[in-house]
């Protein structure tokens, strides 16, 4: 099959890896980028984020909803941009990235996605299986399996599938998320005030508040390596503003619902595995709805997770197709699970992933400056495959913002570094730090690097 033929194919495996796409490839229409983040989002692990600003955190609801909202909006302006970039370049995103970084260089993020791609993909795997150990009695291997060749499938299959499954999962998992939400929202405790007991442990009302924004933010920035991924295959005149609005508008909605749910949902009971939500807080029969919706959101999530996972392997020069960097994902992701699944290491797992991602902010802010200051939107597609420059200022100024930010990481209880230990009124301040640090020293070094006119 001929890369061109693969445009209005869903059931054929995507040629292409992260080469460029070209014009006589170019396919789809913006509206597809809103079913894809929506589909990835109205899933159960959002719902469980939000429901540590209540459960957790002890913020009252209203409280909640105020440091959702600014942390998913912040995260839907940050994939809105990165997502214009696919139809421009034609390349995924971090392929993008190495204009910033140099082309060696650009393997620090790259590295640190593929490894970010298994795991989420593992953690995620592991709640799917819950539930459908609930559901059908099944051991965790089978329901392991099964989780595993499904996702995996539909990953090595490619771009075309991913956004048709999203499409139709979008609607389904929307239809059920909506029947909980009017359970949800009539039955929680949403005029209860702060939990100041629970808000001691994280330093109080203002800790409280800013750790979750600083969560729910994110929760939004573990997307953003992979926005222009899925957005790289439209047409180059696709309008900027349709773009940046169905992703801004998809995550938004998606995630700052969500999130209110569970927070509302944890004004009753805490949620911690999916079972709860049957167990503990919904009737018998619209519980088994919601489970099997907790199977289909966890795919929805992780095909993406896989995908992405792959085409960082390709970024950063393993010698080998899209559709083998997707099983190779599978195969390292499954045996994640497997350990993640025993013992209550599924927890301390994720605990361990929050940290990890503190990387995305300081990326972000040196892809963001890099594009909209230093180039002005002006960039040549075969720069980014130019090995001539290994390393670029991007990878000192993300250094410099990833060392400034380590003292104020907390990621209570796991790890909580000295300025939250000292001042915990300020929460999780991490992210800002980093943002801020690596896009000034970038913006100052590549000034300092840019040939002076005489």
């Amino acid at each position: 099959m001929s890369v061109a033929d693969y445009t209005e194919q869903v059931l054929k495996v995507e040629p292409k890896g992260v080469e460029p796409i070209s014009p006589s490839e170019r396919h789809g229409r913006p509206s597809s980028i809103f079913s894809l983040w929506f589909g990835a989002n109205v899933e159960f692990a959002t719902l469980v984020t939000g429901a540590l600003a209540t459960g957790a955190f002890g913020l009252s609801f209203w409280q909640a909803v105020l440091a959702i909202g600014i942390g998913n909006l912040l995260g839907a302006l940050a994939l809105g941009a990165l997502s214009t970039f696919g139809p421009r370049f034609g390349v995924p995103q971090l392929i993008q990235s190495r204009k910033a970084f140099g082309y060696y260089g650009n393997f620090i993020p790259g590295v640190l996605n593929f490894i970010a791609g298994f795991s989420w993909f593992a953690v995620n795997t592991v709640l799917g299986v819950f539930a459908l150990q609930w559901l059908f009695g099944l051991s965790f291997a089978v329901g392991l399996g099964i989780m595993v060749v499904i996702q995996v499938a539909i990953a090595v299959y490619g771009y075309n599938l991913i956004h048709t499954l999203e499409r139709y999962l979008a609607v389904v998992l929307t239809v059920v998320f909506l029947i909980v939400s009017v359970y949800g929202f009539a039955n929680g405790h949403l005029s209860a005030p702060m939990n100041l007991k629970l808000a001691s442990y994280v330093g109080g009302p203002s800790g409280a508040f800013i750790l979750m924004l600083a969560i729910s933010f994110s929760y939004c920035l573990g997307w953003m390596a992979f926005a222009s991924d899925y957005t790289r295959y439209l047409p180059a005149k696709t309008s900027v503003r349709a773009v940046f609005g169905n992703a801004f508008w998809s995550l938004l909605i998606s995630g700052f619902w969500l999130e209110v749910l569970g927070a509302a949902l944890a004004t009753l009971k805490n949620i911690a595995v999916p079972t709860d939500l049957v167990t503990h807080l919904l009737p018998h029969a619209l519980g088994v709805v919601t489970m099997i919706a907790v199977v289909l959101g966890t795919v929805t999530a992780n095909v993406l997770n896989i995908y992405s996972g792959a085409l960082s392997s390709l970024v950063i020069d393993i010698p080998m197709k899209r559709w083998l960097g997707a099983v190779i994902v599978g195969i390292l992701g499954t045996i994640v699970s497997w350990v993640a699944g025993q013992h209550g290491y599924w927890q301390h797992y994720q605990e361990f992933l929050f940290l990890l991602g503190y990387w995305v902010a300081p990326w972000l802010a040196i892809v963001l400056v890099d594009y909209y200051v230093k180039a002005k939107g002006q960039y040549e597609t075969e720069e980014f495959y130019n090995r001539k420059q290994p390393f670029a200022a991007g990878v000192w100024a993300w250094i410099i913002g990833v060392a400034v930010s380590v003292p104020f990481m907390n990621q209570y209880p796991v790890f909580v570094s000295w300025f939250p230990s000292h001042y915990p009124q300020f929460g999780d301040i991490t992210y800002f730090v980093s943002f801020v640090v690596a896009g000034l020293v970038y913006l100052v070094m590549a000034k300092s690097r840019q040939p002076q006119t005489v």
